[in-house]
């Protein structure tokens, strides 16, 4: 009948792919859930102990008569029964199921949805390449992903049915080993592989991801007919007192690594926003410490907070503060501690005695560690009296519950209570699951039906869970690597284990199953622990090898840009100098026409006064001819006559090149230009100047002639 279910999952699923759109009770979104059982039955009489029966055998539910009568007039009023005589109250049932619930096309395209997820799923299980067999067939990997998504964390009566048995370990001593029954036909191998694909598929493909979310919120919905039919009346307020269990608050305060935290952390935020009080018990704050200080004493740890210490997702030291004193974190997070023993109060003891207690203990046999025994029975035995008898069948009225991950204890301590007449069957038990509470606050609260957070975060932190690495795979790898006497191989073992890559990879290729370790894979395995290190140091050098070639790309950037910016800033000095000379240019040649202007007047003066002294030597001989004007004509015609044979001259009607740049060079001293002067070339024509090209070198060059004694034109 399982492999029924999940064959009219896709109905199921179809049928809910709008949970929250349509009736707002709860309960008739169920409906869809009978119609395999009901189909084959078509025109037949309605069997109530029957339906009941095969409803529990289907779906693993606690299934009984009076929750069917429950379901009976929303049945009726589907059309799926039709009563037999409508004039008596208690008439029998025809059942009339119509011909389909779904249309064809929309069946279609959700059977085709879950195809598509079951083929990447057997993609994705061929890549991790375990040592042991996996399904063949897509309808395999169909079936039992369905079946995971849809019965994960989940409990029921079945799992009740425990045996405890002795049996010799492989170190010689004997334990004892619970057998629980399961409550799917899963094999432990299965059940790693769905949650390795989900994890993956969540955190890469969001299509994927809402579909499996969605699949894993019909599991959260049956939570309504999981051992009771609950209230479904929406809830704003509440006086509920929720004591939180050791693993729980270990999730709260973060140890147990990220998804554990987001998974747990909403729920109880929601709690403490509609009025209810968080509370912790003394006994599970000692409890907190014991688990939290093996981890850090323990060589080779395994759990939760060990995985979550190799993934880097909680901090040692965070995790050694805690272990030493986990109150003022736990407050922190608005959690109260309180310290109760079994002797207080006597005025309660009568609500829970000391022999039912002891009842309680007994029961939990399966719990293998006396300390955690004595806890449970602690704290169930206060939240007893806390309630001091008074009960309810609303989880948010029930006064005070334990909130645990332990769906086993939550079973057992409810059917003792019930057989010891403490609690009523419909009533909600002293421990609760946290898929039921999550269930209820989820449909009953504000974080509402519609949103699939509480599902997806709820299929994490499962997940992590079923993948954290088991002590048995690392004692059986252990086991073989102390038989080869190889020292230096344990160590490896130590190391590789406390990495989570490495221990991901173990769990990966045996799918969590201690029996696949054996002495010829044991070399296979060490090699596939390393590769993940070996694959990380390649793509470390890979990573160097490309930040080295893009630091090249950027330098050889950078050097482009600067030598662009020098040729622009080359280029922009050269126009600015061009501007420059050009500029300078024309104030020497201005300052060279001044001087040439000077000079030009200077040698008209000369011509002048000649032709002055000409004819004043000249006309008095000739106007006034006398010996002594002869004598004196005579005494001036000699010296003229000498320095005229001679080169020289009293009145000069031409300008040398020594006297014009000693004019020139005067006259850039007065107007201080000798700097722009002698940063060019400059010729003398005879009579005018001429500015040739720009020069460095030498600037002193230019009136170096200057220094040699002048003579006056």
């Amino acid at each position: 009948m399982v492999k029924a279910l999940t064959r009219s999952a896709a109905r199921v699923y179809g049928v809910l792919s709008a949970l929250g759109d349509g009736s707002p009770d709860v309960l008739e979104r169920l409906l869809p859930f009978f119609d395999p059982i009901l189909r084959p039955k078509q025109g037949t009489r309605f069997d109530l102990d029957a339906f009941a029966k095969e409803v529990r055998e289907a779906y693993k539910w606690n299934f009984n008569t009076d929750i069917v009568e429950v379901f009976i007039p929303r049945l009726v009023d589907a059309g799926w029964l039709a009563p037999d005589d409508t004039d008596i109250e208690q008439t029998t049932y025809t059942i009339t199921l119509p011909d389909q619930i779904l249309e064809p096309e929309t069946e279609a395209s959700v059977n085709q949805q879950l195809r598509e997820i079951a083929e990447q799923f057997k993609e994705f299980s061929a890549s991790l390449s375990p040592l042991t067999a996996i399904p063949l067939h897509i309808e395999e990997f169909e079936d039992i992903l369905i079946e995971w998504l849809l019965y994960v964390e989940a409990f029921s009566e079945q799992n009740l049915d425990f045996k405890t048995q002795s049996r010799v370990d492989s170190s010689g001593q004997i334990r004892q080993i619970v057998e629980v029954p399961e409550t799917t036909s899963l094999k432990d191998e299965e059940k790693f592989l769905c949650a390795r694909f989900v994890q993956h598929a969540i955190k890469t493909d969001p299509k994927a991801s809402e579909v499996l979310a969605r699949i894993a919120s019909i599991g959260l919905l049956t939570e309504v007919v999981q051992d009771f039919v609950k209230p479904n009346t929406p809830v704003t307020t509440s006086n509920l007192v929720v004591y939180l269990d050791a693993p729980v608050g270990l999730e709260l305060l973060g140890v147990s690594g990220k998804a554990a935290r987001e998974n747990t952390k909403p729920i109880i935020s929601e709690l403490q926003r509609i009025g209810a009080s968080i509370r912790i018990f003394g006994q599970s704050v000692d409890e907190i410490k014991h688990s939290l200080q093996s981890v850090l004493q323990n060589p080779r740890p395994t759990g939760p907070t060990a995985q979550a210490l190799a993934r880097g997702e909680a901090l040692r030291d965070y995790v050694a503060e805690v272990s030493r004193n986990p109150e003022p974190f736990l407050e922190n997070l608005g959690v109260r501690v309180t310290y109760r023993t079994l002797d207080q109060t006597p005025s309660e003891h009568t609500y829970f005695t000391e022999e039912q207690s002891t009842q309680i203990y007994g029961a939990l046999s399966f719990q293998q560690n006396v300390r955690a025994r004595d806890h449970d029975t602690d704290v169930t035995t206060l939240v007893m009296r806390h309630r001091r008898g008074y009960e309810d069948r609303d989880i948010f009225k029930s006064r005070a519950l334990v909130l645990t991950r332990n769906g086993l204890l939550a079973q057992l301590v409810r059917r003792r209570c019930v057989d010891m007449g403490v609690l009523s069957p419909t009533a909600v038990p002293p421990v609760v699951h946290r898929r039921v509470l999550a269930a209820a606050m989820w449909l009953r609260t504000g974080l509402g039906a519609q949103d699939l957070e509480i599902p997806k975060r709820m299929l994490l932190a499962n997940c992590e869970s079923v993948l954290a690495i088991r002590p048995g795979v690392v004692e059986a790898v252990k086991k073989l690597t102390d038989a080869l006497g190889d020292e230096e191989k344990a160590r490896q073992l130590d190391l590789l284990v406390s990495q989570d890559r490495s221990a991901q990879m173990l769990m990966d290729k045996t799918l969590g199953a201690p029996s696949v370790v054996t002495e010829e894979n044991l070399p296979e395995l060490f090699k596939e622990m390393l590769h993940p290190h070996l694959e990380e140091e390649r793509k470390r050098g890979e990573e160097a090898v490309e930040e080295e070639r893009v630091k090249g790309k950027r330098r050889l950037r950078k050097a482009a840009k600067d030598l662009q910016a020098a040729k622009k800033a080359e280029s922009d000095a050269a126009a600015v100098l061009d501007a420059r000379l050009q500029e300078d240019r024309q104030i020497v040649e201005a300052l060279c026409r001044e001087v040439q202007s000077k000079l030009e007047r200077r040698r008209r003066r000369n011509k002048f006064l000649g032709v002055v002294l000409a004819f004043a030597f000249c006309l008095p001989p000739v106007l006034l001819p006398s010996i002594w004007q002869t004598y004196f004509s005579i005494a001036l015609a000699l010296p003229l006559a000498f320095m005229t044979i001679t080169g020289n001259k009293v009145l000069g009607t031409l300008t040398s090149e020594q006297n014009a740049f000693l004019a020139l060079e005067t006259a850039a001293e007065a107007r201080s230009l000798r700097r722009k002067v002698s940063s060019f070339k400059i010729e003398w024509n005879e009579n005018h100047f001429s500015v040739l090209d720009h020069h460095e070198e030498d600037k002193d060059d230019l009136f170096s002639m200057t220094s040699a004694p002048q003579t006056s034109d």
